[in-house]
């Protein structure tokens, strides 16, 4: 079916059960933000291909929401006729809740998937949704019943952390979970919908994402069991021995409901609203008192311990050294004029392969020569994918999964010749990458008021970049982490963002840009941990320490337009670039690399 037919067949189902509107969004029952293929509904109903955009259809009409990094995308991939295209990264632009509110009247309803939207997301509805009457159906998936091609989930096998790589044990993190759960009651339970968090909590990964890797599950704690729900097809004897040993009892997948169900009268059952699908939360006992916040697990892995973090040093070294090779590799092969960027990313994935702690790649690998680096999440396929020429700029964004932690790093090369114009928007964006690398900032701070500190820079020239400067980064779980993160706008994968303090060990990106669409794109981003400064009368302050450690495009840098302190700084960066990267290399790839980190 094409989106039209695609339309057409909701259209009908929307009139069998008397709905005027249907809302289709782009997450599972787990809230994941890149989901597997078996929850792509919006990417199946749309044929937009990013990871952030939801849908609402009526009789009549047709329109899709994305954010700032995925418009120019949708505006290509989304048939046209099909949809009104909207950015919500655009202040001007109609909210979802107000375009419906012109479509619906009282009395009438509107159609949801109850078992993947959260119970967050239907009291925002509800309270958005100021229509008198509004029925809001959430017992039938309207998708899923039109999608008879629909890919099963996966039945890859789950497989074990090393100790070494964990760092902490299964027993160590569930007795620290109970007794962060003992400040709502000594009878506290907590259900654990993140698929990142039960990975985090159990020490298990899999196979059921392309991208992160996790399993399909749900977890519930309760002050002396803890139950995994889980296919149990994917459990070796083995792993199912230890989690026993550990404490853990296995059950199906879909056992999550009836366990809820049966919890004892007098229950206090901590869970976060955002992560909890409306038909779990509909399942709680009236005799239960439910108390609701910020997952305990997603704060608890937010803040890496000293063990994680040298891991996490390590996975950038890693990483670091393969992208070395693939830079010296594009330098040398585009004046053939036969380079694509679809190669790009295939080629990087050969040289990780040198490394014994090489996991798979964390995304879709982000390549744009020339305009394409204008779309901040554009990825070239094997079919579409431009000719890289000797001239200009080529931004590639990588992401990786080590035994040791996950990567994340932006880098903008110049391929040819470049303009006075890119040398300035490079320029620009490297002085606000060093801002953030440089903050000291008071303990308290959020990551809402970090963005806007760093992005003055920016805005002093007129400038701005429609994405935050930085997100949390997962250990060997999401590259894009909450519960922080630094941007100023409200990122609906980020719900607690700006009221969550930067605490030592939290890993962020630091990612700013300029996208000039028709033209070219800057994109510079390397992870930094959050660290402890000093404390003094003032108060105790924090700082970032950067992680990643890559040169920089010394021909992009208009050296006059730094200070004399960024100048400093960027060369002190490139010693330790070279110093921590060149045990590693050979001895024509470490000359390589002396020429690219000497000082400006």
């Amino acid at each position: 079916m094409n989106t039209s037919e695609k339309l057409q067949a909701l259209r009908r189902l929307m009139q069998e059960i008397n709905a005027q509107a249907l809302y289709v969004g782009t997450t599972d029952p787990h809230q994941t933000e890149s989901v597997s293929e078996h929850w792509k509904a919006v990417q199946w109903l749309t044929g937009f291909t990013g990871s952030m955009g939801y849908a609402v259809v009526t009789q009549d009409e047709a329109a899709f929401w994305t954010d700032g990094r995925y418009i120019d995308q949708a505006r290509r991939e989304i048939e046209p006729q099909t949809f009104q295209l909207y950015s919500i990264s655009d202040p001007d632009t109609p909210l979802w809740n107000e375009w419906i509110r012109l479509r619906v009247h009282e009395g009438e309803a509107l159609s949801v998937d109850g078992e993947v939207l959260s119970q967050f997301q239907l009291q925002t509805f509800r309270e958005k949704l100021t229509i008198k009457n509004l029925q809001i159906l959430c017992d039938r998936n309207l998708v899923g019943e039109v999608w008879t091609d629909r890919p099963q989930l996966s039945q890859d096998p789950v497989w074990e952390l090393p100790q070494q790589y964990a760092v902490q044990s299964r027993q160590e993190k569930l007795l620290a979970l109970r007794k962060r759960l003992q400040k709502f009651g000594n009878k506290t339970s907590t259900l654990i919908c993140g698929l990142d968090d039960i990975a985090w909590l159990t020490n298990l990964r899999g196979h059921d994402n392309a991208l992160y890797p996790f399993f399909h599950s749900y977890a519930l704690v309760t002050p002396d069991e803890a139950f995994l729900c889980a296919d149990r097809l994917k459990f070796s004897e083995s792993i199912l021995k230890k989690l026993s040993q550990d404490g853990w009892s296995l059950r199906e997948y879909g056992d999550i409901e009836r366990l809820i169900q049966q919890l004892p009268s007098g229950t206090t059952l901590y869970l976060d609203e955002t992560k909890t699908p409306f038909k779990l939360y509909s399942a709680i006992p009236k005799n239960v008192t439910v108390k609701t916040g910020l997952d305990e697990v997603t704060a608890m892995k937010a803040c890496k311990s000293r063990g994680e973090q040298d891991n996490i040093r390590r996975a950038n070294i890693e990483e670091a050294v393969a992208v070395v090779r693939l830079m010296r590799w594009i330098e040398s092969n585009v004046q053939s004029g036969l380079l694509n960027e679809y190669e790009v990313g295939q080629k990087l994935n050969e040289f990780r392969q040198a490394s014994s702690l090489y996991i798979q790649p964390a995304n879709i690998p982000i390549v744009g020569y020339g305009a394409n680096a204008a779309l901040p999440h554009y990825r070239p396929t094997r079919q579409n994918s431009a000719s890289i020429q000797p001239e200009g700029l080529l931004l590639f964004d990588v992401c990786a999964h080590y035994f040791c932690g996950t990567t994340d790093l932006t880098r903008t090369v110049a391929v040819g010749e470049l303009t006075r114009e890119m040398k300035e928007d490079y320029t620009l964006t490297l002085k606000t990458h060093v801002a953030l690398a440089t903050l000291t900032f008071p303990y308290g701070t959020t990551g809402d008021l970090i963005d806007a500190v760093v992005k003055s820079n920016h805005w002093r020239k007129l400038k701005n970049y429609n994405h935050g400067t930085g997100h949390g980064i997962g250990y060997i779980l999401n590259v894009h982490e909450g519960p922080g993160k630094i941007i100023t706008e409200y990122a609906p994968l980020f719900p607690y963002a700006k009221n969550v303090v930067l605490e030592k060990g939290m890993l962020f990106s630091d990612e700013p840009g300029v996208y000039k669409p028709g033209r070219h794109g800057v994109r510079i981003e390397n992870s930094v941990l959050v660290q402890k400064a000093q404390k003094n009368e003032f108060g105790k302050f924090m700082r970032f320490e950067t992680v990643t450690f890559l040169p920089y495009e010394r021909k992009a840098i208009l050296t006059d337009e730094l200070t004399e302190q960024e100048v400093d700084w960027i060369n002190r960066y490139h010693e330790e670039v070279f110093r921590k990267l060149s045990p590693m290399l050979n001895e024509q790839e470490k000359c390589w690399l002396k020429e690219k980190t000497a000082p400006l």
